[in-house]
């Protein structure tokens, strides 16, 4: 072991030790702002837990969610081992100019669930009438890969992308790659999140607009304006950098994002932004609230187009961009939704169908059957 690691591991042990003794005599926290999440308590002791090995599971997850000073000493952790030159920390490279990229490896990429996610696509698309655009954004640390530590690891985009042209149908895919490595602007992604800014998803929207057939506007068209210029994002909260600066979060402000009206799984509202989420840890909430399995939304725009959106998260941002475009929009995630996507499409009357994922997210994402369900 080198020297600078076992000074390491003998600091950390001795911060440790008080610390770990307070979590048996202090009551649990139960909620982590920082990791948007819950947190583990200390189990009852119970026989039969304790010969299955599970008690001993449950005391290892409570006293890691439940450490005194869990922050701050994650934070010490890694000034210390910033100082000694780690650019690996909890998964998440330190890339330059202070962005954080998650780390995704050639081995992280699941080539058989991306196969068939990609066949439940193209069933899903067959039994369509609508034209569907199926929209799979670039990591951050391929568009940003000259930005990554010298000789990181990352996965080849190339034999994913390959694979989605080969199953899906090229004339509906809309490939950002290129959109976003030859700009000059490469401000598309947020440095503490996982999530794009405002500036990628206009990039999205108007390639998007492209393909559809639509006029897309000029950017401040939108009267985009700074919500926030205190955001710490998931990046960060798996880092907790002492040094780190948080992000801006822009959002479109026009009289439909005023003005819609929304029924989010069951929930009516008027105003497609959440202003509580400022508040709180999880900032890109602002967008919608957060996520929902369905969330229907009469613009009041007069073109009388309908777009069903079939997203994760990165959509949230996106779609606002869309509230001139089409009278109604219907935004489903098949991670919270249980019910038909295909009846949804198939009933709705829609003039195109947008498929729109994190590509990493849509090679992982388990859900993606429910296209056919």
């Amino acid at each position: 072991m080198k020297k600078p690691y076992k000074i390491y591991s003998v600091i950390m042990f001795l911060l440790l030790f008080i610390p770990g003794i307070l979590v048996l005599i202090m009551p649990g926290r139960d909620f982590s702002a920082n990791e948007n999440r819950y947190l583990d308590k200390l189990p009852k002791i119970n026989a039969k837990e304790i010969f299955s090995g599970e008690l001993q599971e449950k005391v290892s997850d409570a006293f890691n969610d439940q450490f005194i000073l869990r922050d701050f000493m994650m934070g010490l952790s890694t000034s210390f081992k910033k100082t000694i030159g780690f650019k690996d920390i909890g998964g998440v490279y330190l890339a330059k100019d202070k962005y954080y990229i998650e780390k995704t490896t050639d081995h992280d990429i699941k080539k058989d669930q991306l196969v068939q996610n990609l066949m439940y696509l193209s069933y899903f698309t067959e039994k369509q009438k609508a034209g569907v655009y199926t929209m799979l954004v670039p990591s951050p640390g391929t568009v940003l890969s000259s930005n990554l530590p010298a000789f990181a690891p990352f996965y080849n985009p190339d034999s994913v992308y390959n694979t989605v042209n080969t199953i899906l149908e090229k004339d509906g895919i809309i490939d950002l790659r290129r959109v976003f490595e030859k700009s000059s602007n490469k401000n598309f992604y947020f440095k503490t999140d996982h999530h794009w800014t405002l500036k990628g998803a206009y990039a999205a929207y108007s390639e998007y607009c492209k393909a559809a057939g639509l006029k897309p506007q000029d950017y401040n068209s939108f009267n985009p304006a700074k919500v926030n210029s205190n955001f710490y994002g998931t990046l960060y909260s798996k880092v907790i950098d002492f040094t780190a600066e948080p992000d801006s979060i822009y959002a479109v402000q026009t009289n439909q994002t005023d003005n819609a009206t929304l029924d989010c799984d069951g929930q009516k509202r008027t105003g497609i932004y959440d202003k509580e989420y400022l508040d709180k840890k999880d900032k890109y909430a602002y967008f919608f609230g957060g996520n929902y399995g369905r969330a229907d939304i009469n613009t009041g725009s007069s073109t009388g187009l309908k777009l069903l959106v079939l997203k994760d998260s990165y959509a949230n941002s996106f779609v606002p961009f869309l509230l001139k475009d089409y009278s109604q929009i219907t935004m489903v995630d098949a991670r919270y939704y249980n019910g038909s996507i295909l009846d949804i499409a198939s009933s709705g009357n829609y003039n195109h169908i947008l498929v729109l994922y994190e590509v990493n997210n849509f090679t992982g994402e388990k859900n993606i059957y429910k296209f056919i369900k």
